[in-house]
């Protein structure tokens, strides 16, 4: 078994790995993602076999939770934040004007210390608006269950904040980032004098 072989395996991973500390119940994966009970139970055995997940029974219920101790959980974490989880709606979002130069996900999440109460924080940069920024974020709220918090800035923004950077800005430039959106050296660009 392969965790990205299919839609559904996909789904439940972008549903699951943000969600270090819950447990779900099975028929709960099926209601939140609307796909069918058969291959939502596919899914979820070939993903334990994998590795990725761990279950438990309770009566006849089955819960699985993410396995944060499978060796690839923080590659699989950070390819899930960059497409279904975060990356593809804010693309989305920007695609006919291509207004959105990069996003990258701090904090917790980039670090690897989050829990399941922390929200996913990012910064946004480009000439989009911040209510189009909202506008990904209720889809990718749904598909991931997990709350957003995000700065958007324009380009010149951005670099004018990071000549004369505060403390919490300092440490966001300094600390572990994950590019959902453009590159690093798209960020690299604006930090140049």
């Amino acid at each position: 078994p392969r965790p990205f072989t299919s839609h559904v395996k996909m789904m439940v991973l972008t549903l699951v790995l943000p969600h270090v500390d819950r447990w779900f119940y099975q028929r709960e994966i099926q209601f939140i993602t609307g796909i069918a009970y058969t291959p939502i139970r596919f899914a979820l055995i070939d993903l334990e076999v994998f590795g990725l997940l761990n279950r438990k029974s309770e009566g006849r219920r089955q819960y699985y939770t993410v396995a944060r101790d499978f060796f690839l959980y923080e590659e699989y974490k950070r390819i899930v934040l960059k497409t279904t989880g975060l990356g593809d709606h804010l693309r989305w979002v920007s695609r006919e004007k291509k207004n959105l130069q990069f996003a990258f996900i701090h904090g917790d999440f980039a670090e690897g210390t989050e829990s399941d109460s922390t929200p996913i924080r990012f910064c946004s940069v480009g000439t989009i608006g911040a209510a189009r920024i909202r506008d990904a974020l209720e889809p990718a709220g749904k598909a991931t269950r997990q709350k957003y918090e995000f700065q958007h800035m324009t380009p010149e923004e951005f670099s004018a904040r990071s000549r004369r950077p505060d403390a919490a800005w300092r440490k966001i430039l300094q600390g572990e980032k994950i590019f959902v959106v453009g590159k690093s050296a798209d960020y690299a660009r604006l930090l140049s004098p």
